[in-house]
């Protein structure tokens, strides 16, 4: 096929260059985030914010051009092209200087140092022939240039060029998150689904090549296994004894958190403590890793022999030095005021759905569970102090999503825990309740006893843990059954699939099942008045 790009905002992404620019000019806080065009949209509010706007695409087209990055999946999508055989076009409608630029910056050269830098012309990475690239003073110059080179699929933001008279009758996408939506236009907002869209799913043989571009051992043979909760999981098999594994990471354009940095962070940090699998390579702009390969099964029946274990890991993780230098857990929760926080917005965002079902559950049972939990831990909680952020002194690390869900059983009886995507600082009371509340989690009463006694053990020092606890246990126990509806949203049923794309015609089915989980989970809280069933034996 011949495939035909855009450049500006479709292949070459500015929104931390407008963000950053912006800052330093003074025409938002620094503590301001948004995307390109929310910096547009807030500047043409303002008095002369036109010419604002303007003189701030001159710069970041201009002389900050080359703090420009790649979209997420623009390299996986570019290599998959070479290795299918696909010839790829650039054309862009960029004028020679950029309106306002005091430097008076070669625009066009400017975006081709880019491309040279990514790696666009080396024939090592997307072999793109500098010829294919094309620069146009005008939209409609731009169009009669696609127009000419007779291309199968055009991909751009802009969805003006599509309704030009003039555009050929070609493959339409628009690489955009809202469209007027014509027909004849196919709608994407990553780069993922564009690139399925375009040359379809990825072959076990391109897997092969793309692997061994990070890795230089041969690949024997590819096997997808059933994904583990948002990433697609591949075993790679070396030889008759020895393999590796594949992890393909959700596209960062549909969930920012940078899960594959994290975990390979992670797994390199914890690596002396035994319990995990190696770092075996990574690659930032494919958004893949691979690591060791761990021979066992999932564990099915919990023994109490597992909970010393899981507790004998998160013991020894805290002994790791530089806590201060990392990052908050995914979706840490150093106060009261920010776990409250974090439920509303999970309520605000599931209500929205328009789901009868759904928004019943939220209205009637949910939203006054709700009211009378908040009530009960504001009387509880420590010292009262709602907005009180835990200090780092009193911090854990913390894997996040930890549990026997995420581990494999060895044939020696040891347990090896998987997936650090969400790892980082965090209070130790996250970490106990969401152990006892995940449903992946089947405990027995005893079990879930003999962890929190453990973990009421290993943080001893943590002056307030157990009045924490125990007003925090039913709001943990509410924000769990909202993150278990998460496939009542698009994004949240999205990463689902890519995991394991079997799921597709069985939505509906799963989208009852994990509303019947939510109200059990509200059943229980109800049942057990708030009150934790798991700590009232500690002192026995």
């Amino acid at each position: 096929m011949k495939i035909g790009l855009d450049f500006d905002n479709t292949i070459a992404c500015y929104n931390d260059v407008f963000s950053s620019e912006a800052k330093i000019k003074g025409l938002v806080n620094k503590e301001w985030e948004g995307s390109k065009q929310d910096l547009k949209l807030l500047l043409d509010s303002q008095e002369d914010g036109q010419t604002s706007w303007q003189t701030m695409q001159g710069k970041v087209y201009g002389p900050s051009m080359q703090k420009a990055t790649l979209f997420p999946g623009v390299a996986r999508f570019l290599l998959r092209c070479k290795l299918k055989g696909h010839t790829v076009f650039i054309v862009s409608h960029k004028t020679k200087y950029g309106h306002f630029d005091k430097t008076k910056t070669l625009l066009r050269e400017a975006s081709l140092k880019w491309m040279d830098n990514q790696g666009f012309f080396k024939d090592a990475l997307f072999g793109i022939n500098r010829k294919n690239i094309f620069f146009a003073n005008t939209q409609s110059e731009k169009v009669l240039k696609i127009k000419s080179l007779n291309l199968d699929v055009f991909v751009d933001d802009l969805e003006e060029i599509f309704l030009h008279h003039d555009f050929p009758e070609i493959k339409k996408i628009l690489f955009s998150r809202s469209s007027s939506i014509q027909s004849s236009i196919e709608l994407f907002n990553n780069w993922t689904d564009i690139e399925k869209a375009s040359i379809g799913e990825i072959e076990n043989s391109e897997i092969k090549h793309l692997v061994n571009s990070i890795y230089d051992e041969p690949i024997k043979s590819v096997e997808k296994l059933k994904g583990r909760g948002n990433s697609r999981i591949y075993k790679l098999s070396l030889n008759k004894k020895n393999s590796i594994l594949l992890k393909d990471y959700p596209d960062l354009s549909v969930d920012p958190r940078p899960r594959m940095q994290t975990e390979v962070n992670a797994l390199k940090l914890v690596e002396d403590l035994g319990r995990t699998p190696k770092v075996v390579a990574f690659d930032k702009p494919q958004n893949i890793a691979l690591y060791e390969w761990i021979n066992g099964e999932s564990l099915y029946k919990i023994e109490d022999h597992h909970i010393k274990q899981a507790l004998n890991f998160i013991e020894n993780l805290q002994s790791l030095k530089e806590k201060d230098s990392w990052t908050p857990a995914s979706e840490a929760c150093f106060s009261a005021k920010q776990l409250i926080k974090q439920i509303n917005f999970r309520f605000d965002r599931l209500l929205k759905t328009k789901n009868n079902d759904l928004n019943d559950f939220l209205i009637y049972t949910f939203e006054p569970l709700l009211s009378k939990v908040w009530e009960n831990s504001e009387k509880n909680w420590p010292s009262n102090n709602l907005e009180k952020e835990l200090p780092k002194s009193m911090q854990i690390f913390s894997p996040s999503d930890f549990g026997f869900h995420n581990a494999i059983l060895k044939e020696s009886g040891d347990l090896v825990f998987l997936d650090f995507e969400y790892f980082g600082r965090d209070d130790p009371v996250k970490l106990m309740a969401d152990f006892i509340w995940h449903p992946g989690m089947k405990l027995s009463h005893s079990q879930k006893i003999d962890w929190v006694k453990g973990a009421f053990r290993i943080f001893d020092d943590n002056l307030g843990l157990s009045k924490r606890f125990t007003s925090a246990w039913p709001l943990y126990g509410l924000k769990w059954s909202l993150i278990v509806l998460n496939e009542f949203l698009e994004a949240g049923w999205y990463k689902r699939v890519y995991a394991n794309d079997n799921l597709n015609h069985l939505h509906q089915q799963k989208l009852e099942n994990q509303l019947n989980k939510a109200k059990n989970i509200c059943k229980k809280i109800q049942k057990t008045n708030m009150k934790c069933p798991y700590i009232d034996d500690l002192d026995e």
